[in-house]
Formats: structure tokens, C-alpha cells, sequence
């Protein structure tokens, strides 16, 4: 409090900076938070949705563009809690929904707002972990959603709880037909070219290459302790273990001389469990773990979908066949990719595509070619579906897949494309 006396004593200097300080109006502590977004195909649900929120005197969401690279774009916004994404013009509303839900961060609440007035839309969104607003809808009816919606997100209730990470499970029907490339290129790719945030688990506890694969240097897995219970692992210790590798792309892989294999297993399936939802991808990479038929049950209860890797060998071949067989009798509604691998060339090869046709009753849902530089890009820490490799066209065609995306133009043939190698 400034006194008679005090203001007796000032200069004439101070008094005017008293006066300038005094009737200087304070200053916000804090902007308003930008908690909502909107990615809109049309101009009217653009117009409509900022005038429902300037009706009852709300922050308009942010806006951008219904395309996947803004939608990425999105956890840029640390506020963001809620984001409208418009699919008016859909001619599907479930499958365009299915598509950007990878690129839309997972710990986002989504509205999709849509024309088709059908209860299996509706069901399909709710699988997804996504709301859908039927359009058209009134300033009243968008804000009330809105305002549940953003109380389901900050409650931690509701659908929204449902978005997940993808959980792909990459599993070697033997040792060395090159799973853990096949992941790790995988893996690469997804954060690096799709800029997708992805989280590579390693569950070989002893003797990985995953740190070669991915051309990492002095590289550690997490040591845990004995202490440690299953029960005890929470979203902090997860957290914890996991190493950041580049943008968009973090590993889980820890090792244990007091834990068993098994223990080592399910204790890495808890941890992966409490980061589900920080990732658009989980790749969980079983390149040559042993499992009985009770842990392989476990392991493949919470994926999405299993890619079996194989190569061009009769012993291969018929362990796909034991395995996928397996599968089918435990878990008879996940989706199974087969991935011919082949790690030798085609003169060194001892059944050919033909052959897998026949024996198996299907071809290779893709093929990886055989290429001798695979190591060298290896070395050199260069991401194979960057180069002109031969293996390029099947892991484009594999990430494709599991993107839910059209194939690729395959690579143009012919000397021109030798030349270029």
C-alpha cells in the first residue's frame, strides 16, 4: 500500500512511474486454452460449428482442412482435448473414419460428424473410440454435445476411453527368416515416412539385433528387478522404460537376470499395456521367441493383427501351416498377414511361389525380395524403403496393408532401375 508519506517523497520521475504502474491494467495470467479443432470438408459445417460456439460464448475450435497431414498437425496443440472431424462427403463414413484414425492423436476425444442415419455407423464409430454427431445439427444441439463430450474427455469416460493404439504382433514362424528387419523397416517407416508415432516392443530377451537393425550405437536395454510385481506397473514406470529413438519413434525392450523368460514376457505385456493409448502403432516384434500354445494365446489376445514372417524353405512352409492353423483354432477372428521373406536368392531357394500356392492354399499376402545390399543400408543406417532395394517394393506394400491403403505403383524395371541402385 502506497501512504501520503511515501508519495511526499517521491520524486517527480517516480511519481510518474508510480502513476503508469498504478494505472496500468493487469495483465491476463493466462491465455484461453485452445481446446477444440475442427477438420472440415465444407464450408457451411465450418460456418456452423463457429457460430454454435460464438452462440454460447465459446472459444472457436481451431480450423484446418479435412486432409491426413493436418490432422497430424493436431498434436502440435497442447490444449487440444476435442476435435470435429467433418465427413460430410464421405460416400463411407466408417472407412474414411478408419483410415484418419491413425493419424488423429490417440489421447484425443473425436466427433465425427456425419449425414448417414444408421445405427451400424454409429456402432462401427463406437468400436473406434469415436462420437458421431448427425448432421444437420443447431447451435444447441452442437453445444451440448461438445460440452459432454469434453466431460467424457476430462472424466476419462465414455467412447473416447476406446482409441488405442494399432497393435500389430510380428511373429517369426522360425528363427531367421528375418522378423526382426521385417518389424524394425515396419517401424521406420510408419514414423518416419507417415510420421505415425510408433512404439517397437522387443520380446527376445536375450540375443536381440534390434539395436543393428535400427542402426542404433551403445544401445541398453532396461535392466528391471526381481522387486518389481506385475501388479505394480503403471503408466509412470512404463514410461520410464521406454527409450525415445527418434522422432516419432520409442522402444520398449528390457531384460532381467532374475525374471524367466515368461515372467520377462508377461511383464512386458503389462508395460505395453499402460502405453496403449500414447501410440498410433504398437509393433511387437516375436522374431524367434519360443511360445508354448498358452503364451502365444496370451500374446495375441490384445492385437489387431498378426503378420507371420516365413522364407522360401520347406521347413518354413510347414511350420506356417502348423502356425496359422493354431491360431485359427485360438483366435479364429484375427486377421492374419503372411509375409514370404526371402532370404536367399531365387537360384538358392528351395520352394518357389508356386509352391506356397499349393501347400499353403493361398499365395503370400506380400513378398520381400532378396537383396545382398540389405546389409550395407543396415550399416549405413538408411531406411530400405528410401532406397531403390529390391525389398522396397514388398515392405511398401506390407506398411500399405496395414495402413489400410491402396498397393503401391510397383518400381519401374529394366536397366534404367539397375543403373539407379
Amino acid at each position: 500500500m502506497v501512504t501520503p508519506g511515501d508519495v511526499k517523497n517521491l520524486g517527480m520521475t517516480d511519481m510518474f512511474n508510480l502513476v503508469d504502474k498504478l494505472s496500468a491494467k493487469e495483465e491476463p495470467t493466462s491465455q484461453a486454452l485452445e481446446e477444440c479443432a475442427l477438420l472440415f470438408q465444407t464450408q457451411v459445417c465450418r460456418s456452423q460449428l463457429h457460430k454454435a460456439f460464438r452462440f454460447d460464448g465459446l472459444q472457436a475450435p481451431i480450423t484446418l482442412d479435412y486432409q491426413a497431414s493436418n490432422a497430424l498437425k493436431l498434436s502440435e496443440f497442447s490444449d487440444l482435448k476435442v476435435v470435429f472431424v467433418e465427413l460430410n462427403e464421405s460416400d463411407s463414413v466408417v472407412r474414411d473414419a478408419q483410415q484418419i484414425a491413425l493419424q488423429l492423436p490417440t489421447h484425443l476425444s473425436v466427433v465425427i460428424i456425419g449425414r448417414e442415419d444408421a445405427i451400424t455407423t454409429i456402432r462401427a464409430l463406437k468400436e473406434l473410440g469415436f462420437y458421431y454427431l448427425f448432421w444437420p445439427a443447431n447451435e444447441a444441439e452442437v453445444n451440448d454435445f461438445y460440452r459432454n463430450v469434453l466431460r467424457n474427455h476430462q472424466q476419462q469416460q465414455g467412447v473416447g476411453r476406446n482409441r488405442k493404439a494399432k497393435q500389430i504382433a510380428f511373429l517369426g514362424v522360425k528363427g531367421g527368416v528375418g522378423t526382426s528387419l521385417v518389424a524394425s523397416e515396419v517401424s521406420r517407416a510408419l514414423a518416419k515416412t507417415h510420421q505415425l508415432p510408433t512404439l517397437l516392443v522387443d520380446h527376445t530377451y536375450t540375443g536381440s539385433n534390434l539395436d543393428v537393425l535400427l542402426g542404433l550405437k551403445q544401445f541398453q536395454k532396461r535392466n528391471v528387478q526381481k522387486g518389481t510385481l506385475v501388479s505394480a506397473v503403471d503408466t509412470a514406470l512404463a514410461s520410464n522404460l521406454i527409450q525415445n529413438l527418434e522422432d516419432n519413434l520409442s522402444i520398449l525392450a528390457v531384460e532381467s537376470h532374475e525374471f524367466s523368460r515368461s515372467e520377462l514376457h508377461e511383464y512386458t505385456q503389462a508395460l505395453t499395456h499402460q502405453v496403449v493409448q500414447n501410440s498410433a502403432f504398437i509393433i511387437e516384434d516375436y522374431s524367434h521367441s519360443v511360445l508354448t500354445q498358452k503364451e502365444l494365446s496370451r500374446a495375441l489376445r490384445h492385437v489387431d493383427s498378426l503378420v507371420l514372417v516365413f522364407d522360401a524353405t520347406v521347413s518354413s512352409l510347414r511350420e506356417l501351416n502348423r502356425m496359422v492353423v493354431s491360431v485359427q483354432q485360438e483366435l479364429p477372428h484375427l486377421p492374419i498377414m503372411v509375409v514370404l521373406n526371402s532370404t536367399r536368392p531365387h537360384n538358392a531357394a528351395s520352394i518357389s511361389k508356386h509352391d506356397v500356392a499349393k501347400h499353403f492354399g493361398r499365395e503370400a499376402d506380400c513378398q520381400i525380395e532378396f537383396d545382398h545390399k540389405a546389409n550395407q543400408y543396415l550399416l549405413q543406417g538408411t531406411l530400405i524403403t528410401e532406397t531403390h532395394s529390391n525389398m522396397r517394393e514388398g515392405l511398401q506394400q506390407l506398411i500399405a496393408s496395414l495402413l489400410g491403403e491402396p498397393a503401391p505403383q510397383p518400381m519401374r524395371s529394366g536397366w534404367f532401375s539397375w543403373l539407379k541402385r
